[in-house]
């Protein structure tokens, strides 16, 4: 997520920052972020590495064993290259996230200088 950083201006990189944990929240609890939806996340997330992951981890699902402690070691592996692949999702949808982003950012922007003047 860093080169997308580099794509706003030292001012907008908290909110920026902001807005992307608002989104990945959002998208967590199955709500729309961007356009974006966990079901996107999903289609995303099984088409990585050719849908091999996804074999897996359904293969895994259907075979654990629940009372050996191997399983949770390999769910905790399954997780972390979920959150990886979470990220990498991000990533490649940068464009439309910039995009709401600054439109969002200059509409606040815009708020808040008619709420200075008084208006």
């Amino acid at each position: 997520m860093k080169n997308i950083f580099n794509q706003v201006s030292t001012q907008e990189a908290d909110a920026l920052e902001n807005f992307l944990a608002i989104g990945k929240h959002r998208i967590l609890n199955n709500r729309e972020f961007c356009g974006l939806s966990v079901s996107d996340f999903t289609t995303f997330y099984f088409e990585v590495h050719e849908g091999k992951l996804a074999n897996a981890m359904v293969k895994f699902l259907i075979t654990a064993d629940c009372s050996s402690s191997n399983t949770l070691l390999t769910l905790m592996g399954f997780k972390e290259f979920a959150k990886d692949v979470f990220e990498e999702f991000f990533n490649e949808n940068e464009t439309t996230i910039l995009k709401t982003f600054r439109a969002e950012y200059k509409e606040q922007k815009e708020e808040l200088e008619i709420a200075l003047a008084g208006l």
